[in-house]
């Protein structure tokens, strides 16, 4: 009788198909087949598989409404937020796919995928740094090598990205009393553009971002390649989370490698900003910048270069004589390889050389050289600093006397192989190099070596 009455209600319309029931008839071919409870799949489960269904066909809004029927089924489940999150983004509401993303981290942290999609979502929302934050945090919980690959794929550009945009900007800082210790200035600009000024003096060129690294706790660290007129240098870079230090370290040695570590004499920390103060030598007549040009040069050298030369001319003999031959003074020609500690201690002094043409101008720098070279009369070229330039050219000449007498006095080895003279450098050597942190001078004789410090800015 009650099987007979229900088939009746279902005659008549007065209920429900029966394929829409919660439960089978009883006795029909469903309720033999229909799983035990325990195993009845849960609704948000179909609602997930049409949105991935509607996701495949490139309905994304479609594929949302689906997951957020899923999400209404069961808000406890990571998945539904990811997947809806996913499909927020195709639908371009990065808004909506980063609220997502974030529940699905929240409920699941140690889900990789979850830090993948808020990633997505930050980058599209141009948030960079917060992205490449994101891909760290998933990177340390990731568990398959394929969720790795994507990790690090995103991680890499969104480091970049937010490297690029932490550097932008004036920077500057005081390089090591190694490299010259006086103030540099970088300005990384917009698709890669460079500034480097020393001395006032501004520097053109290019930079790239290599291997750069995003800590989840906002820290930047990889290497920035910088070309200064055709001079190219690896450098390790590290910006803080605060993104007021910025602390840069460029190669002493050759060829170029990118250091590994922040100290030594290629190590130079820097602030935001530009270097404050007056210039010192504005309102200084030609006289006066001649005359600080030669005693910085001078006392710079005598400095910086070993006392001994064994056998090799004094600094003051070799600028007279590099002088007086018509050429421009390079530290290869002031020491030789073998009176070198080691080839930074090169690289310093032609640093040097090169900040001092910098700062001073070139027409300072060659006014200085007409009358090392006797082609000028202090007297006659600058009257008013007429004692002091002589009494400083004395200076030089009587070093270079002396040193002559000392290399004479020597006794030479009959063994010891005669040294070979380094080539003389052209004169448009004498053009100021781009300061920029190089590897020691490169083996060709017609380049003037890099100096080390002006360019780690």
């Amino acid at each position: 009788g009650g099987q007979s009455s229900l088939r009746r209600l279902v005659s008549q319309g007065q209920c429900p198909q029966p394929e829409t029931w919660d439960y089978p008839v009883p006795g029909s071919a469903a309720a033999m087949t229909r799983p035990p409870a325990a195993d009845v799949e849960k609704p948000g489960e179909t609602h997930k598989a049409r949105g991935n269904e509607l996701l495949k066909a490139g309905e994304f809004r479609e594929a949302a409404a689906a997951y957020g029927l899923a999400i209404e089924a069961d808000a406890s489940v990571p998945a539904y937020w990811s997947n809806r999150s996913h499909a927020l983004l195709r639908a371009e509401d990065a808004a909506g796919a980063l609220r997502d993303a974030d529940e699905a981290v929240k409920l699941q942290p140690g889900w990789a995928k979850a830090h993948y999609r808020r990633a997505q979502a930050l980058k599209e929302l141009g948030r960079p740094h917060e992205a490449a934050q994101a891909c760290a945090a998933g990177l340390e919980v990731v568990a398959t090598e394929a969720e790795k690959k994507e990790l690090r794929k995103l991680h890499e550009v969104m480091a970049s990205a937010s490297a690029a945009i932490a550097l932008s900007g004036w920077w500057h800082g005081k390089v090591s009393a190694e490299l010259g210790g006086f103030d540099q200035e970088f300005c990384f600009l917009a698709e890669g553009q460079l500034m480097c000024c020393v001395y006032g003096q501004e520097l053109t060129g290019e930079y790239i971002l290599k291997d750069v690294e995003a800590s989840s706790d906002g820290k930047l660290r990889g290497g920035v390649n910088v070309d200064l007129n055709g001079q190219k240098v690896p450098y390790l870079f590290r910006v803080d989370g605060n993104r007021e230090m910025l602390r840069l370290c460029c190669p002493m040695a050759s060829p170029p490698e990118r250091p590994r570590t922040f100290d030594g004499p290629g190590f130079v920390g820097m602030g935001r900003g530009r270097v404050g103060g007056a210039d010192a030598l504005e309102g200084l007549s030609e006289g006066q910048r001649v005359f600080r040009y030669l005693t910085e040069l001078i006392e710079a050298m005598e400095a910086r270069l070993p006392p001994d030369t064994k056998g090799d001319s004094g600094i003051a003999d070799k600028l007279l004589e590099e002088f007086e031959g018509g050429g421009t003074v390079n530290s290869n020609q002031l020491v030789g390889p073998a009176s070198l500690e080691d080839k930074s201690k090169q690289m310093a002094n032609d640093n040097m050389l090169q900040a001092l043409r910098l700062k001073y101008t070139e027409s300072v720098a060659e006014a200085a050289e007409r009358l090392i070279k006797g082609e000028a009369v202090a007297s006659a070229a600058h009257p008013a600093e007429a004692k002091d330039l002589e009494r400083l050219l004395r200076r030089f000449k009587k070093a270079g006397e002396e040193e002559r007498e000392e290399k004479e006095e020597q006794p030479q080895l009959e063994d010891a192989p005669a040294a070979t003279p380094e080539p003389e450098l052209p004169v448009s050597a004498a053009a100021p190099a781009p300061l920029v942190p190089a590897s020691a001078p490169a083996p060709e004789p017609a380049s003037p070596a890099p100096a080390s410090a002006a360019a780690a800015r």
